[in-house]
């Protein structure tokens, strides 16, 4: 399957960095922190399967997501898609299941990446059956019906209080998501599972936490970190699930200062 991709910027020859989004969530959701390094790099934002276009435009996607598809599946279409294009060799950023995808090409495809930036996720999210109950409430009444837990899940104690338009937009954003695009990557979820698989990746990785991700916590993360060799974990304070959105300016720099040393 190939995934959507999406050029920020015309910066030839330039080195490329690509961006995944989370679930639920559309492919502009790194755009603060990819718009400030459009100078020094070529710039893709990557989409999951009908997520940020109407499903009509995305009717191959979703043919194949209505037969299901794995997270390994979306790495080789993301590295195939980008060979369409011409790219051969890059860095990856990608948040929750946009991260899972990173890991998965860092452990199935190593020669494509210059490095991983893995931004809150895991090795294995829930288990089949909280995704299994996650589906049948969004056949039930929609990704609507996610509004209020979600938000507490990807935003900081009283982020959407004192920010009046990012964390709304993405919040809106997700009770627009096509709802069987969502339950076809939460079906992909049920059978990821890299635990314990993380210590053969030598691909320079950057792990970003949330301080107050309740899933993906700090703890969790310096775990991952801890697995794989040639990386570093970096807290982002006052952020939860989605510290992109919440503090670019910080994720910014951190990014900035590992993209420096790869």
């Amino acid at each position: 399957m190939r995934v959507r991709i999406q050029p920020l910027n015309d910066n030839p020859g330039s080195p490329v960095i690509v961006f995944g989004n989370a679930l639920g969530t559309r492919m502009s959701l790194w755009s603060a922190v990819a718009g400030r390094l459009a100078d020094d790099y070529q710039i893709y934002l990557s989409d999951l399967p009908g997520h940020t276009f109407p499903a009509a435009e995305n009717s191959d996607t979703i043919t194949e997501a209505g037969a299901g598809f794995t997270v390994s599946d979306l790495a080789t279409g993301l590295v195939e898609s980008l060979a369409d294009v011409g790219v051969e060799k890059f860095t990856y950023a990608g948040v929750s299941i946009s991260g899972a995808i990173g890991l998965t090409l860092a452990l199935e495809h190593p020669e494509v990446l210059n490095g991983l930036i893995a931004c809150a996720t895991s090795t294995k999210f829930g288990t089949p059956e909280t995704w299994a109950e996650r589906i049948k409430d969004v056949k039930e009444d929609g990704t609507r019906g996610l509004l209020d837990d979600t938000a507490d899940r990807w935003f900081a104690a009283g982020f959407l209080t004192e920010d009046i338009s990012a964390g709304h937009l993405i919040l809106t954003d997700l009770a627009l998501i096509d709802d069987e695009a969502y339950s076809a990557c939460a079906q992909a979820l049920q059978s990821y599972d890299l635990s314990d698989g993380l210590r053969s990746i030598t691909t320079p990785t950057l792990f970003l936490a949330g301080s107050q991700d309740p899933g993906c916590t700090p703890e969790a993360m310096a775990e991952l970190s801890a697995q794989v060799a040639e990386s570093q974990l970096k807290v982002v304070p006052d952020a939860a699930h989605l510290p992109m959105a919440e503090h670019p300016d910080l994720v910014f720099d951190h990014i900035e200062t590992f993209l420096s040393r790869v």
